[in-house]
């Protein structure tokens, strides 16, 4: 006659070797079986996608070791038909030396191949930094020159500073320096 600790070991060896007996199954089953999941993408669709990536937020740094510029967005997924890289619903955060930080948002965003820029789309803002009164800068379209950090469109803009609006056609800012230049159809409304 087997002994009380005996016997509970016995049960126990007996219990994980059933365990481990269904879990093997489950696996067979699984490799075996060809299931198909909601998530896995087969054939065309899986080929024609890149890297996927949602909720991400991408830093670069500047010689100095600190953030250079900070991108998030809840989606960016590479297109690899032209190696371009689509971004959604993205904030792009670009410190400069001087002037702080100028803070950007967008509904979309597509870098090309070469990652030297961000086209902006869709109802693009640029804020200066907090601490300065600096411009608000609303447009729905906007090519942001990574490297040489400057903005430019050739699309209707509006210019905030304070409760002063200027409206016109183009502009060019170069965040690094501070300005901004309008380029054509200025107009505005300087209120006391």
């Amino acid at each position: 006659m087997r002994s009380p600790a005996q016997r509970k070991r016995a049960l126990t060896g007996r219990l994980v070797a059933v365990t481990a007996w269904v879990a093997g199954l489950a696996l067979l089953y699984g490799l075996l079986g060809g299931r198909e999941e909601a998530g896995v993408e087969l054939g065309a669709a899986a080929a024609q996608r890149g890297y996927y990536v949602n909720d991400a937020t991408l830093t670069e740094m500047g010689p100095d070791g600190r953030p250079r510029v900070v991108v998030h967005a809840a989606m960016i997924e590479q297109q690899p038909a032209d190696e371009s890289v689509q971004l959604s619903e993205l904030e792009l955060d670009y410190n400069t030396k001087d002037f702080g930080t100028w803070h950007v948002t967008a509904f979309e965003g597509r870098m090309p191949a070469d990652r030297k820029s961000i086209l902006l789309y869709g109802d693009v803002t640029i804020k200066g930094a907090a601490a300065r009164e600096t411009a608000v800068i609303r447009s729905e379209r906007f090519t942001y020159e990574i490297d040489d950090g400057v903005v430019y469109t050739a699309d209707p803009v509006a210019v905030r500073f304070g409760p002063h609006v200027l409206n016109a056609r183009g502009l060019r800012a170069e965040l690094n320096a501070g300005t901004l230049r309008l380029e054509s159809d200025v107009n505005g409304r300087f209120v006391p």
